[in-house]
């Protein structure tokens, strides 16, 4: 493949996400109590179809996982809380996994890399409600973009229950730029149950100590609470 023509497809996909994203965070603000079915029908198809590929994936890559990341931050910013941990595996192949907890949620997270773009599927539990859905991942020179969507599933009683129905549990949508390798910054919507749109807008900043290990900062502001919020972490490579 050319370079032009490479170059041409990482600029066509990187404008699909562009609008796509502005389009989302349109529709999100239009909503009020509750998703749409049409849409909940084709979030499930959307999740259905990521769940697949990490299955496929996982028979493919299913050895040689090493952990190959590790990190440790405390504070609040629009995807963590209290003291967040995260631990990312790689293979020898394009296969991606990595772990997320803290007090109120654990997450296990699989797919699968097509160049720059990620497929993945996130299995987890929030304040003891299991959830799932798709996180989708796509990295355009210093910029980068994240569609993360999940549905929620009561507790076992209600589970059982013949008329019951998944329900919607979150939506988030972001996009950033990184700016000479140790500065980001970030924009983000979160859509969460019924709750209104929340707005974010964060600037990270890293230090690196050694070839292998990295602290850094984040602040970010949150719209809806008009409040700064702040995270300081400690991130190490494990191997290359």
């Amino acid at each position: 493949m050319s370079i032009v023509g490479s170059f041409k497809q990482q600029y066509l996909l990187g404008k699909y996400w562009y609008l796509s994203f502005f389009w989302y965070i349109k529709y999100i603000q239009k909503q009020k109590s509750q998703v749409n079915k049409k849409v909940m029908k084709k979030l499930f198809v959307m999740m259905i179809s990521v769940m697949i590929i990490s299955m496929v994936s996982a028979q493919e890559i299913k050895t040689n996982w090493q952990l190959s990341d590790v990190s440790f931050s405390a504070g609040k910013g629009a995807l963590t809380s209290g003291f967040d941990t995260r631990f990312d595996f790689s293979n020898n192949k394009n296969g991606v996994l990595f772990l997320q907890a803290n007090n109120d949620r654990a997450t296990i997270n699989m797919g699968k890399k097509f160049g720059n773009f990620q497929l993945i599927e996130s299995i987890g539990v929030f304040k003891n409600i299991p959830w799932t859905g798709p996180m989708l991942l796509y990295q355009l020179g210093p910029f980068d973009f994240i569609v993360w969507n999940g549905v929620g599933f009561a507790k076992t009683k209600e589970l059982l229950a013949p008329s019951y129905k998944p329900q919607f549990f979150f939506s988030y949508e972001g996009m950033g730029v990184t700016i000479k390798k140790n500065n980001k910054l970030s924009a983000a919507v979160m859509w969460f149950g019924k709750e209104k749109p929340n707005w974010f807008v964060s600037y990270k900043r890293t230090l690196s100590v050694g070839e292998k290990s990295k602290f850094f900062g984040e602040v970010t502001y949150n719209y809806n609470l008009k409040i700064p919020m702040f995270v300081l972490g400690y991130s190490m490579k494990l191997n290359r």
